[in-house]
């Protein structure tokens, strides 16, 4: 049997694995038939900090228009990409984005746009894709990293239904309410740094429908936080993940009850009391009873942490 006997669905599936440097090389030009299904391969790139870009230009500009998945983690890239050409589009990750580069970024030149993120985009922006008239009809996840800048919002009674996640570099409760007033229809959120505000006001209650919430460091009080999640009213909550430097584990068991639908919960705390009976912090909550030690070693300091990471059957 010849390899070009192969159903075409087969070679999709092989050529998804592939990268595409050796796409090109290793399978472009072999028959007129495999050609033909590598024009219906879906792309994917992923450019790390310290890549050359220029070594991939060859293969970038032959399969542009079928590009799908683009993760740019250049912070001072050498070469900038021509986003015009990346028509067929869903995923847009760009650590450093040009100004010349957003300006390319519109849904004449992306219309199948679902997801994008970018941690150096103007207010501007994000208020022009998000709120006014020259919005991505598909897209659904955006990456907002100034969440300060919600405040800056100039457009009248501005609402987008569309949005289902949001991802914040940083933020406080009061951040949090805004985008939540704002994009109702968030399901799953992310917070890279959570603060307090210091001209804090208590939040007034409101409902949201996220369904995932993930706090990857709580630079504020545990108290903000268990704010923030009995005024939002988080009532569709089914995972949660937080992270905190001290933890009242009494407390906290406290307000997981008013979560009925949770289902996953994650936990670490990275500085507790020398003589924590686990034991008896375990029996607070069923939440609590994978509750254990973990150590966490990176470059300069080796620690020990507490870490929960429980699922109910």
């Amino acid at each position: 049997m010849r390899i070009e006997n192969l159903p075409d669905e087969l070679f999709l599936y092989i050529f998804s694995f592939i990268e595409p440097n050796d796409l090109l090389k290793g399978w472009y030009n072999l028959n007129y038939h495999i050609n033909m299904i590598l024009r219906s391969v879906e792309i994917r790139i992923n450019i790390k900090n310290n890549d050359d870009f220029n070594n991939s230009l060859p293969y970038f500009k032959h399969f542009c228009s079928q590009i799908t998945h683009l993760k740019d983690e250049r912070f001072f890239p050498d070469t900038q990409i021509d986003l015009r050409s990346l028509i067929n589009i869903r995923f847009l990750y760009l650590t450093h984005c040009s100004k010349e580069q957003y300006q390319h970024i519109n849904p004449d030149n992306q219309p199948y746009l679902t997801h994008f993120f970018s941690s150096s985009l103007p207010w501007s922006f994000h208020e022009r894709i998000l709120f006014e008239q020259a919005r991505f009809p598909y897209l659904i996840s955006i990456g907002c990293p100034r969440g300060t800048s919600i405040y800056l919002l100039s457009v009248t009674n501005p609402i987008n239904r569309t949005i289902r996640h949001l991802h914040l570099h940083s933020a406080s409760n009061e951040i949090i309410y805004k985008f939540i007033q704002y994009l109702p229809s968030i399901v799953s959120l992310t917070v890279d740094y959570l603060y307090t505000n210091s001209s804090y006001s208590p939040l007034l209650f409101t409902d949201s429908r996220v369904r995932r919430l993930n706090i990857v460091n709580s630079l504020s009080s545990q108290f903000h936080l268990e704010q923030l999640l009995l005024s939002v009213r988080f009532s569709d909550l089914t995972y949660l993940c937080i992270i905190f430097d001290t933890c009242d584990f009494h407390q906290l068991a406290y307000t997981l009850t008013k979560f009925s639908c949770l289902e996953h919960f994650n936990l670490r705390v990275n500085t507790y009391p020398s003589g924590l009976n686990l034991m008896a912090t375990r029996l607070m909550s069923p939440w609590f009873l994978s509750l254990n030690y973990e150590q966490i070693i990176n470059r300069y300091s080796q620690k020990q942490t507490i870490l929960i990471n429980n699922i109910r059957k």
